[in-house]
């Protein structure tokens, strides 16, 4: 997979994930792209795309959309590689802003888990994993002097105000913020400091 950024610090101000997915796809430079498993610069070559479920927000309330997911072929080694947005989560149906705004739902502390479960329609098992993965990835991210034990209003409003934060999360690790621990190899891991 090859990530195509879509300019975080956007998802306050575009009206539609949508929109950020198309302006992603349109502004990924294929000639600058490196392909994950060879490393080849630029080799790449548009095949067929394919389509899958975004689930996002609009209006305040859940909104579910299918988006055309690009796909290239790497000339060298002959390997295809879908083009996605970083506000999709691979191997997830949830847009990035989905998660974050459940997430400040849950910190807002209106409704029972259950009640804003119910409303944005997913399970309470999904809500716990995307508060862990959270704290997990965003501790790794900002370091130990930043760690945090569960999710926190600071912590998602610095998640939130960084314009680079996905692309950046995946250039450092080397899978997309709030993927789930199932399809990455290891949970990431706090840098060493030197000190104690």
């Amino acid at each position: 997979m090859i990530r195509a950024v879509a300019f975080f610090h956007k998802l306050k101000i575009a009206s539609s994930d949508e929109i950020l997915f198309r302006y992603a796809i349109r502004y990924c430079r294929l000639s600058a792209q490196k392909c994950p498993v060879c490393g080849a610069v630029g080799g790449h070559r548009q095949i067929t795309p394919y389509h899958r479920w975004m689930i996002t927000v609009q209006d305040g309330k859940r909104c579910e959309r299918i988006v055309p997911v690009p796909m290239v072929r790497c000339s060298s080694c002959g390997h295809a590689h879908a083009i996605l947005p970083d506000v999709l989560i691979p191997y997830s149906s949830y847009s990035l802003r989905f998660i974050l705004t459940v997430l400040q739902s849950y910190l807002d502390r209106k409704h029972s888990v259950r009640d804003l479960c119910s409303g944005w329609e997913i399970a309470v098992s999904t809500l716990y994993t995307w508060i862990h993965q959270f704290a997990a990835q965003f501790s790794a991210w900002k370091g130990i002097l930043h760690r945090i034990d569960w999710i926190c209003r600071d912590a998602l409003s610095v998640v939130q105000g960084t314009p680079a934060f996905p692309s950046g999360f995946f250039s450092r690790f080397g899978f997309s913020f709030l993927q789930c621990r199932a399809a990455t190899p290891s949970m990431p891991v706090a840098p060493d400091t030197g000190g104690s």
